[in-house]
């Protein structure tokens, strides 16, 4: 769910979505900064570790995401970690030069997901 286009100067980007409920928002959001403000491909940015505040005292994180090194200097700030096992199950897909296509999809949330790009023949 939660479809997301991103335009590049009018024309399409990136596409990508996750489904989750309450926690689409924040999973479409972390990969989206991943790609874009962290140059992450998006493979890598699906598959980056991701937490979820929902104006909890604790916020929900992916035990990846509390195991790394971010997490004692958001704690040394006051932010408290709750594990939530897995958050999402992104997919997108990212259109390159040449018209090209890149897709990608969780490599283990959920049991892995699969994406391809099908051109007619």
């Amino acid at each position: 769910m939660s479809p997301t286009i991103v335009l590049d100067n009018g024309k399409p980007f990136l596409a990508l979505g996750s489904p989750g409920g309450s926690t689409i928002i924040t999973t479409v959001l972390q990969i989206l900064f991943d790609r874009l403000d962290e140059h992450m491909s998006l493979p890598d940015a699906i598959a980056d570790p991701r937490a979820s505040q929902r104006n909890a005292t604790r916020t929900g994180a992916e035990p990846s995401f509390i195991a790394s090194p971010l997490t004692p200097l958001l704690t040394a700030r006051g932010h408290q970690f709750l594990d939530a096992g897995e958050i999402g199950a992104a997919t997108g897909i990212e259109f390159l030069a040449g018209g090209r296509v890149l897709a990608a999809a969780e490599p283990i949330r959920r049991g892995g997901g699969s994406a391809m790009v099908e051109f007619p023949g």
